[in-house]
């Protein structure tokens, strides 16, 4: 046996190295102050109607019971620190959680998950999101109605998103219905003085926010319930990462199956029974604002024989109940195993790849690929807890419809005599009447798109046996997660997740961008047909388009983000503000892992961000690289973490 000798030298020269770099990716992550501008709405005032309060005792019409005893602590003490949620100032009573506890009642969601340190990347405190849309702003009228034709539309095919001719060409009946339904949907939001470009006072005045969360840009089919950036708008609605299979340079992908070493991932996923939505009666509401667990699997898919029925992605209703039970990264996980099966180029400023005589694989190869979107998920999980509880309270759309509800219902939400004289309900209704009410009843002020939109769901819930109800359908028997609205924990990951995926892989450069589908070698795009929504043996069908890479991964980010605003539990600000939260996260952790590397080797790593945009100051270098005021659409981070405009 031979033991390798290190002489001291050697030894010295290693510590002091791991100690250099160790103190360098430090410095990366904690130069820049934790973010002074997190800022919520100026709603967040009592009696709390515009806050989350899913979880805590509420009276019969849905306000919050004792909100002074529960409220004051919860509200009004700003961000607070961990003890407050452990102590005392922040635990909640009379709470249900104890009154029902027995009975399986559901609890807030990790609280603390912000006052976690972070022992690599930026802190979970450190980058900022803004405020969300405030009561009585146009944007929030426009996104209510967004989330509430969603619901209208859950069973409606995803091959009906697409442009017309592409539609026609795939002769599919239940496609060119669907598209009627779309046309329609579009005109309908189109109306709303958000999309019109008619600003209030209680709406941001940010051009850069207004322009990301599509101020003033009509509706079509072509962007319906779609997401902003390159590539998002392009050929079908659902990402190639979510319906195509493992395939090579000359075979298209319609085997649906993702290659997961010698296993397969197949792409399809459980079908929720179509046309069946719940919380749209006033009692069931209210159970599940006291944390009822109303959730019952046995019940809630479509079954034959006994057994689940599976099929790849054919309607919203599909991409909704994917996103109801997926571990957060797998989507990007089975992103990456195709690309790594296929061979795609890593990012060209990788060195590690292309030598004659190296390949990469504990470094910038798959697994080191695989544990970083599991890394970053975990960290963008803890800065968006903080958002969630410490700065934002926002109320969930499943709340804000009660809200139209109560206005709508003449301030009698459960049918049992309109709000008293108590001082509760008196400065409810109120708060109402000077927020949501002029949008809805006030002639010259009522939002159209937002107005017709809560009609059409009336008429809805009244076919199911519900009358004068204008609660929010939802797709999950639960409804929301048990924390806050804004922002979006599965949007937040998927912000890091495919930024990681940008950064590994080449993406080329803007206007010649590395195609994933080409029907040119056999790789055409994918989308998924059916003939109707109760359809179990969908059919696959190919399309003439070019997709991109960069634009199939924004588009899956997308998705998975959107999925959850289809089932009612989010709204479009969460997930655009929340990608670009990962986005950043991801961002400090890439440039701080820099560290770890020789010199020598000069990696740099490019990415295409979501949307042009300034970055947070926890990302730049004082004096050198992109600096706080500039608007980058594309980063390049060099061998020492700065990161430059591309």
């Amino acid at each position: 046996m031979t033991k390798l000798a290190f002489d001291a030298a050697h030894k010295a020269d290693r510590l002091s190295g791991i100690w250099t770099r160790r103190m360098a990716a430090t410095l990366k992550s904690t130069a820049a102050t934790i973010a002074d501008d997190h800022f919520s709405t100026s709603d967040e005032t009592f009696p709390y109607l515009f806050n989350f309060t899913k979880g805590l005792q509420h009276t019969q019409q849905g306000l919050l019971q004792d909100a002074g005893a529960d409220g004051d602590d919860i509200f009004e003490t700003g961000g607070g620190d961990y003890g407050d949620f452990v102590r005392g100032t922040r635990e909640i009573t009379p709470s249900v959680f104890d009154q029902v506890q027995l009975a399986g009642a559901r609890r807030w969601e990790s609280p603390t998950g912000g006052f976690a340190y972070a022992l690599q990347g930026p802190d979970a405190q450190a980058i900022a999101t803004p405020e969300a849309p405030s009561a009585g702003s146009t944007e929030l009228s426009a996104e209510m109605a967004e989330v509430y034709q969603m619901a209208l539309l859950r069973d409606a095919p995803v091959a009906a998103f697409m442009a017309p001719a592409s539609v026609a060409g795939l002769s599919n009946a239940f496609a060119t219905a669907g598209a009627a339904q779309v046309d329609a949907t579009a005109a309908r939001l189109s109306d709303c003085f958000w999309f019109k470009g008619q600003a209030n006072a209680s709406d941001t005045s940010d051009t850069d926010i207004r322009d990301r969360r599509r101020f003033g840009v009509t509706q079509t089919a072509e962007t319906l319930f779609r997401g902003i950036g390159e590539g998002t708008q392009e050929g079908p609605l659902v990402s190639q990462f979510m319906v195509m299979g493992t395939g090579d340079i000359t075979t298209n992908r319609s085997g649906l199956e993702v290659r997961f070493g010698n296993q397969r991932i197949p792409q399809d996923t459980r079908i929720a029974l179509p046309g069946v939505d719940h919380m749209y009666k006033w009692d069931d509401w209210l159970a599940v604002q006291n944390a009822a667990n109303t959730r019952d699997q046995s019940t809630e898919f479509v079954k034959n024989g006994g057994d689940l029925v599976y099929r790849p992605i054919l309607t919203l209703r599909d991409l909704a109940t994917y996103v109801h039970d997926d571990q957060l990264y797998q989507a990007y996980l089975n992103a990456a195993l195709l690309l790594l099966s296929e061979g795609f180029a890593a990012d060209e400023g990788i060195p590690y790849h292309g030598s004659h005589n190296r390949a990469p694989f504990a470094v910038f190869g798959g697994p080191h690929l695989l544990t970083m979107l599991t890394e970053v998920s975990a960290l963008a999980l803890r800065a968006v807890r903080f958002q969630k509880f410490s700065v934002h309270r926002r109320l969930r759309p499943e709340g804000m419809g009660a809200r139209y509800h109560t206005v709508l219902s003449g301030y009698d939400p459960s049918g049992t005599g309109a709000f008293g004289a108590g001082a509760t309900e008196a400065q409810a209704r109120s708060i109402l009447a000077g927020t949501l009410a002029p949008t809805l009843l006030t002639a010259g002020q009522v939002d159209d798109g937002l107005y017709k939109t809560l009609e059409e769901v009336r008429l809805a819930n009244d076919a199911r046996g519900v009358s004068g109800s204008w609660l929010l359908p939802m797709a999950f028997p639960e409804g929301s997660p048990m924390h806050p609205s804004y922002g979006a924990g599965h949007a937040t990951v998927a912000g890091a997740c495919v930024t990681v995926l940008k950064a590994f892989f080449e993406m080329g450069v803007s206007g010649s961008r590395v195609v994933l589908s080409e029907p040119s070698n056999g790789r055409d795009a994918l989308v998924v047909v059916g003939n109707d929504k109760d359809d179990t043996a969908p059919t696959v069908a190919t399309l003439s388009d070019s997709l991109s890479l960069v634009g199939e991964l924004n588009k899956l980010a997308w998705n998975i983000a959107n999925g959850r605003n289809m089932a009612g539990v989010h709204y479009f600000t969460d997930s655009i503000e929340s990608l670009m939260l990962g986005e950043a996260m991801a961002l400090g952790i890439l440039r701080e892992q820099t560290s770890a590397y020789d010199a020598a080797e000069m990696l740099n790593m490019t990415v295409p961000l979501f949307v042009p945009r300034k970055l947070p100051a926890a990302l730049l270098t004082e004096g050198a690289g992109v600096q706080p005021n500039d608007v980058v659409s594309e980063v390049r981070i060099d061998p020492d973490g700065v990161l430059h405009a591309v």
